[in-house]
């Protein structure tokens, strides 16, 4: 599992966000520290994006996306009344159809190999360490938006391709329902109304 740890080096001057067009595109923001969320949101603003929706429990999360969705969701590791994993587990269920393909980012001050693994396990999509930089964050963004992982559905997990790079088996012969899955037939890639897909998909088409 990779863990990124960007340090606050330069600020949002001069990020190549300046093109994007991100406003509409709606971040769920859980972190239980006053602090940190006060710093994520001055981010998430500074790149475009509405103010995000905020939580400072996995209580709250659930509660908001039984009744909505969003496109983006950046969460602590650790929340007051449960795992992170815990939660993303819920987001990623079946029967979440509308909401459990959204990327998730998590932010994590500790990299113990056991938060590390319950939370990749649970279904992240990325896991950063703090502290995050602006330009770190809006690359961390960028990229679990860009990267469209297949989706797996397997016994316990459910989540984006663990593999970050995907190798044709050498016969020919795919092992695994999942790897009969590309690029056009991707759930990760046609996430339904999700904006922030939208605004790098026209980037990138521009």
């Amino acid at each position: 599992m990779r863990i990124y740890h960007a340090c606050d080096r330069s600020g949002i001057i001069g990020m190549a966000h300046a093109r994007l067009n991100l406003k509409g595109v709606t971040t769920l923001l859980l972190d239980s520290d006053g602090f940190s969320r006060g710093l994520i949101t001055s981010m998430l603003r500074g790149f475009g994006m509405d103010p995000p929706v905020i939580g400072p429990t996995g209580a709250s999360a659930i509660g908001y996306l039984q009744n909505h969705c969003v496109d983006l969701c950046i969460m602590e590791a650790t929340l007051p009344d449960m795992s992170g994993a815990e939660l993303i587990r819920w987001i990623r269920r079946p029967d979440r159809e509308a909401i459990r393909y959204v990327p998730i980012i998590v932010l994590t001050s500790y990299t113990q190999l056991r938060t590390v693994s319950e939370t990749r396990d649970g279904g992240a999509n990325l896991i950063v360490r703090k502290p995050v930089s602006p330009q770190g964050l809006f690359d961390r963004i960028t990229w679990v938006a860009r990267i469209t992982r297949p989706f797996i559905d397997a016994g316990t997990y459910s989540g984006p391709d663990r593999r970050f790079k995907t190798i044709e088996p050498p016969d020919g012969v795919r092992r695994r329902s999942a790897d009969a899955r590309d690029s056009g037939d991707n759930p990760m890639s046609h996430r339904p109304d999700n904006k922030l897909l939208a605004a790098l998909s026209q980037d990138v088409a521009s």
